[in-house]
């Protein structure tokens, strides 16, 4: 089974809380759309009707009985759901394939695969609180604290879904950050790092540090002004002589720490309009292929 298939088996297998290690690849032929033999097919749809007969009977039952209850849930009419590729579902994946621009063939293939559990994980993304924006500067000739999330200049970041933790102090000439990021996927996995920066300029007006290797190809200065009591990131991509950086296009990213209340609200909105967009379709499929309306 190709790596690919497999993602799309083990995506499925996900809603059923299943485990693919189970499944045998035993080259058993599987149900294939009658219509299929009489279709002219590109080389990549002859190549996805040889991985698809490398399924089980099994697997196969899984991925269409996986790709009826996204469907279902997202309003195509189908039910109840039955592993098989029946009229009804052939019909449901046409409308479906029409609504999103793929090809309409009624069928089970990689590229309806990729676009159901998409949409699938559109709507089950996670969007937890994050915390308001805090300044800290009573005592600012030793020491600055602030909490927020950081976010380019006027534009939420789509993978905002993280808060850091910026702590200077004079005494030892260095600032820390501490970040915790939530990474997307089925399994939500919460990311924490730190890093460091030694103090450059520390005056009445700002706080400027020194240049501090953040990555790979990435070097990113931190800028704390006093009066606005705003924290600047300056990120760096850097192309150097060596590998992995010989093609990297040098540019800079200012980043702006901000209310992460803010970016949520922001975030939250996003996934509502993209949840109306996958969930249009609402009326009960015919026996015949059938478009979507819209509401």
């Amino acid at each position: 089974m190709s790596t690919r298939w497999s993602r799309a088996l083990i995506s499925l297998v996900m809603v059923f809380s299943y485990s693919s290690a189970g499944f045998a690849e035993t080259g058993q032929p599987t149900q294939v759309h009658p219509e299929q033999a009489d279709v002219q097919k590109t080389p990549q749809q002859i190549q996805e009707a040889k991985e698809l007969e490398q399924l089980s009977p099994e697997e196969f039952r899984l991925l269409v009985l996986g790709s009826q209850i996204y469907l279902g849930r997202f309003g195509y009419g189908i039910g109840p759901f039955s592993g098989e590729l029946d009229q009804p579902t052939q019909d449901a994946l046409r409308a479906y394939q029409k609504y999103v621009g793929i090809s309409e063939t009624g069928t089970i293939n990689k590229e309806t695969l990729e676009h159901l559990t998409d949409d699938n994980r559109t709507l089950d993304q996670i969007l937890p609180l994050i915390p308001k924006y805090r300044f800290e500067d009573a005592n600012w000739e030793e020491m600055v604290s602030a909490h927020g999330t950081w976010a380019l200049p006027n534009l939420p970041v789509k993978e905002a879904l993280q808060t850091s933790q910026i702590s200077c102090h004079r005494k030892w000439n260095l600032c820390s950050v501490s970040t915790a990021k939530l990474a997307p996927g089925y399994t939500a996995t919460l990311l924490s790092y730190t890093n460091l920066y030694e103090i450059e300029t520390w005056n009445e007006a700002e706080i400027v540090t020194k240049s501090a290797k953040t990555g790979t190809c990435v070097s990113t200065i931190l800028l704390i002004r006093h009066a606005e009591q705003s924290i600047t990131r300056l990120t760096s991509f850097e192309r150097t002589e060596t590998e992995p950086c010989t093609t990297v296009i040098p540019r800079e990213i200012p980043m702006q720490l901000t209310d992460g209340s803010q970016i949520y609200r922001a975030l939250k909105h996003q996934k509502s309009q993209d949840a109306q967009q996958i969930l249009r379709v609402k009326h009960t499929m015919s026996s015949k292929a059938s478009e979507p309306t819209t509401p």
